[in-house]
């Protein structure tokens, strides 16, 4: 096997994987062309013939050489942003939605402002002031998160606003659907209650998310 490992990395050449992942292909690659070796050896095939046909087995080793860094790049890659963007993004965005139930069974309600004179009728906005105040909080720690696994700005801003982009998404689907199931109801008020929704749960969340996320965006990290 360690002959194997040195006939590889001879075909191979420096992937620049770093020596431990480095080792790590080579040992695999090892192990295959010895496995391919040994089933030739099963069929009445020589030793060293064997081992010359399982390395011919492979027909163009600078084209492995270029899919394996491609391979290993594209994973290091979709790691990174796992950590500096999805996993922080998901946290806030888990946090932000339980803390609504949890304040609410605690007795904290939210307030309504309505447009119409009447309260059962015409859209309202909506001011829950004991979440919007620990939002800042949840958002400095989404920033804070993404920083320190080296995201940049736009990392820390995405993984802090996650919840405000996804129910933005959420109203804008509702609204075209809205545009197209419920023609009856006047145009005005739709959009309307579009407005006072994207007040109350986008525009005035991601200004306290923001208040929390200020400070880790005066000095953008380098990594990526």
């Amino acid at each position: 096997m360690r002959d194997n490992r040195g006939l590889v990395k001879k075909r191979l050449g420096e992937l620049g994987l770093g020596p431990r992942r480095e080792e790590e292909i080579l040992r695999e690659l090892a192990d295959h062309l010895e496995d391919c070796a040994r089933e030739l050896e099963a069929c009445g095939v020589a030793r060293k013939e064997a081992l010359r046909a399982a390395l011919h087995s492979v027909s163009d080793w600078p084209a492995l050489r270029s899919e394996i860094i491609l391979a290993e790049t594209e994973e290091a890659t979709m790691n990174q942003r796992t950590k500096v963007l999805w996993l922080p993004a998901l946290c806030t965005l888990t946090l932000t939605n339980a803390l609504l139930p949890v304040l609410h069974f605690a007795g904290f309600l939210p307030h309504f402002y309505w447009l119409s004179r009447g309260m059962s009728m015409g859209p309202f906005f909506t001011f829950y002031v004991p979440w919007l105040i620990a939002l800042p909080f949840i958002g400095a720690g989404a920033a804070f998160w993404s920083q320190r696994a080296g995201g940049g700005v736009p990392h820390r801003l995405v993984a802090a606003l996650a919840p405000a982009i996804i129910w933005l998404g959420i109203f804008l689907i509702i609204l075209l659907l809205s545009l197209v199931l419920d023609r009856h109801v006047p145009l005005t008020l739709r959009l309307g209650a579009f407005v006072t929704y994207v007040v109350s749960w986008v525009l005035l969340p991601s200004i306290a998310l923001l208040i929390g996320t200020a400070p880790f965006l005066r000095k953008p990290q380098s990594q990526s």
